[in-house]
């Protein structure tokens, strides 16, 4: 299935990928610095006093998407044509996971980020399309990873472009699957991307010195 070229299909384009870092670090995967780019920023929220230190965001997680993932075109469904070829090394520690690109695709659309699961809303920049909002947080059965993001004029709901993701591993943890529904401008989108694992170790270096950052006084 084709992509559109509207400006509500580039957001929504650029909200799947979720690139943050960026295209100098993306280049660069052997980089403990590449994901460290794409850090969040998280929003002034009055459950500031209760966010738990950032030691405990490091917690043992129920999935660990760590490994080396290879994009599966002919499993994928209404997939971009940037993730065609490319392959993801992923590095996990507790709820921080960092995704870079050690092979690019068609383009050199994918690139590095970094996911903070621990439930609170975070501005994180989305590419052309500005910057958004993303809250990461573990299913209450503790089977996925689910992502929504927000991005768009916060004063505009009608040009407002959302999505929500569903990050899966197979029974075996061969697979690892993202199921995204995005809206934009009053059209849903729907994919189905597919990797799978090469490798049960991620072939670039943990980054260093990325906790998530305090949350500012509200």
């Amino acid at each position: 299935m084709k992509t559109a070229v509207s400006l509500s299909a580039a957001v929504l384009f650029c909200i799947c990928v979720l690139a943050a870092a960026p295209a100098a670090s993306a280049s660069d995967p052997s980089s403990p610095t590449a994901a460290s780019a794409a850090a969040a920023t998280p929003l002034p929220s009055a459950r500031a006093s209760k966010a738990a230190p950032a030691a405990k965001s490091r917690a043992s997680a129920p999935i660990d998407f760590s490994g080396t993932w290879e994009f599966d075109e002919n499993t994928s469904i209404n997939a971009n044509y940037h993730y065609r070829g490319s392959i993801l090394s992923v590095t996990q520690t507790g709820n921080h996971i960092w995704i870079q690109p050690v092979k690019q695709g068609k383009g050199s659309g994918v690139l590095a980020e970094e996911i903070v699961a621990d439930g609170r809303p975070y501005e994180k920049a989305l590419g052309p399309a500005g910057k958004g909002t993303v809250t990461a947080n573990w299913s209450a059965d503790k089977t996925a990873l689910e992502i929504e993001v927000r991005a768009g004029p916060q004063d505009k709901p009608s040009s407002e472009a959302t999505q929500h993701s569903l990050w899966r591993l197979s029974a075996d943890r061969k697979l690892w699957v993202r199921e995204s529904t995005s809206v934009s401008q009053g059209k849903t989108v729907s994919s189905r991307l597919v990797f799978r694992r090469t490798s049960n170790a991620a072939t670039t270096p943990t980054p260093v010195g990325t906790p998530r950052p305090k949350t500012k006084a509200g």
